[in-house]
């Protein structure tokens, strides 16, 4: 009679088992539904694609990084962000990652999701588990707190864009609270170190002026967007500062993202964008003519980076970093230059390079060369020589083979030289700078000034008197050449 039982309770045996290894599937679900956009799947669909049919905006070529997009209901701001989203038309990502402003709770920090699943009328979209713990691990005051993303929708209304435009993609959905510039600088570091070599694309999730009269929305916007284009974060906090100081009637902020789009900045700066272009504006009172004194500004902006050559990747960065070393090490040796066996074509391109060295962060040489007129790895290789015995800062102090073992080496690998006319076109912390007058010339990294902290003029006056020789204020002078340029900087 036992094996009556058996097989009487063998169904719900396996039902049990079936329970026990099934995994729950942890979704946060829709908030703005229905409310900034439209619910019907079909409807949100039709709506999304027919913002994007009216874009005909020529596509950046470059690499985009970033993405400010504003995140109002939809029959305000839709049109605008469509001018963003336009622009990621075929393009792939590891991943997305989209910071909104916390509109619901306070956060002295941010929160970054931690559930399987994001949610829309158009699907699901996955979310990156590991990324989102690593940026989570990689930066203090980054936790996850469910309150600051169970009813928010800056970070919601951008997804069905991104859904409709992208199809499948990895999500990392962030939500920031108080934007000083401290927590924007933890943020943006936390996820330079978790991004790694991923592609990923940033979007600030952000309106612009809040509540003032229409003409004073779009002046304190486009004092708002010029900074942005000039790729400034710090100076966007001051000048939230500053516009609310000067008490204009109604203005409750410059941008409620400012966080976002600060660190937006900073990160994208990092990996290696180098422009800002404004794509579209307007405000609530472009769309409702007849409300013209309570208007909220929108903005669409796309930052991106000149890829006229290769970007090394984490394997190129560290072989370029191999030959360096060895070739310095041979060199202090009295050994014969190591030959190397190079078939790499990014590292076969012909590029201008610097190699700095530092003894725990002591500047111990620093040379470079400025044309384009030599393989990449073999440059890399006669600078590395040129910084270690060279430069005349250390003719009676020069690098040893003993101290090697305590040198960092850093690469920075340059653009084109480009000539200017006015020093409004240097992007601090973005160009360096190079200073011709007659036989003498000088040059400053882009790193320079982060590290420093000078103003433009400073960085100017210590690049003429330092560098080349000159007087302070040579720069000034009609005959004196001024020129920028831009790097891609790695080090060990």
């Amino acid at each position: 009679m036992c094996w009556i039982w058996v097989l009487l309770l063998f169904p719900l045996l396996l039902t049990f088992a079936s329970c026990r290894h099934e995994e729950t599937i942890d979704v946060r679900p829709e908030a703005a539904a229905g409310k900034f956009y439209p619910e019907d799947s079909k409807e949100l669909r039709n709506t999304v694609i027919d913002f994007l049919s009216k874009v005909k905006e020529e596509k950046i070529k470059e690499r985009i990084y970033g993405l400010v997009v504003p995140h109002a209901g939809y029959r305000f701001s839709g049109q605008v962000a469509a001018y963003a989203f336009k622009q990621l038309e075929d393009g792939h990502f590891d991943d997305i990652i989209v910071i909104g402003p916390s509109h619901s709770i306070y956060l002295d920090g941010a929160s970054v999701g931690d559930w399987d699943f994001y949610e829309t009328p158009l699907g699901r979209v996955k979310i990156d588990k590991e990324l989102c713990d690593r940026i989570r691990k990689e930066g203090e005051k980054i936790g996850f707190y469910p309150d600051a993303h169970s009813r928010e929708h800056s970070v919601e209304n951008e997804i069905p864009f991104l859904q409709v435009v992208l199809g499948d993609f990895n999500l990392v959905p962030i939500v920031m609270g108080n934007p000083s510039i401290e927590n924007c600088r933890i943020l943006s570091n936390a996820l330079i170190k978790a991004i790694g070599n991923k592609r990923v694309l940033i979007v600030a999730s952000s309106d612009m002026s809040h509540y003032p009269q229409y003409n004073h929305a779009v002046k304190v916007d486009h004092k708002t967007l010029d900074i942005i284009k000039a790729m400034d974060p710090e100076r966007l906090i001051e000048n939230e500062r500053d516009a609310l100081s000067r008490e204009i009637p109604n203005l409750h902020c410059t941008l409620c993202g400012l966080g976002p789009v600060t660190t937006l900045l900073m990160t994208a700066k990092k990996l290696g964008a180098r422009e800002a272009k404004i794509l579209k504006y307007a405000n609530s009172g472009d769309v409702l003519a007849q409300n013209r004194d309570r208007v909220v500004g929108y903005g669409a902006i796309a930052i991106y980076g000149h890829q006229q050559t290769t970007t090394p990747n984490n394997e190129q960065k560290k072989k370029l970093l191999e030959i360096a070393r060895k070739t310095i090490e041979a060199r202090l040796a009295n050994k014969p230059r190591p030959e190397f066996k190079i078939d790499d074509p990014a590292l076969m391109e012909k590029r201008g390079v610097f190699v700095t060295l530092t003894n725990h962060g002591k500047l111990r040489g620093c040379i470079g060369h400025f044309l384009a007129d030599t393989p990449l790895y073999k440059i890399v290789s006669d600078v590395a020589i040129a910084a270690s015995t060279q430069d005349y800062r250390f003719a009676y102090d020069p690098v040893t083979l003993k101290e090697m073992k305590d040198i960092r080496i850093e690469i920075s690998i340059l653009s084109p030289l480009r000539r200017i006319k006015n020093i409004d076109e240097i992007r601090m912390g973005i160009d360096g700078i190079y200073i011709r007058k007659g036989t003498r010339a000088g040059t400053f990294l882009p790193q320079v000034a982060e590290e420093t902290g000078w103003t433009k003029r400073e960085f100017l006056e210590h690049c003429c008197y330092d560098k080349a020789g000159l007087p302070r204020d040579a720069w000034k002078d009609p005959d004196t050449e001024l020129y920028t340029y831009t790097a891609f900087v790695f080090h060990e």
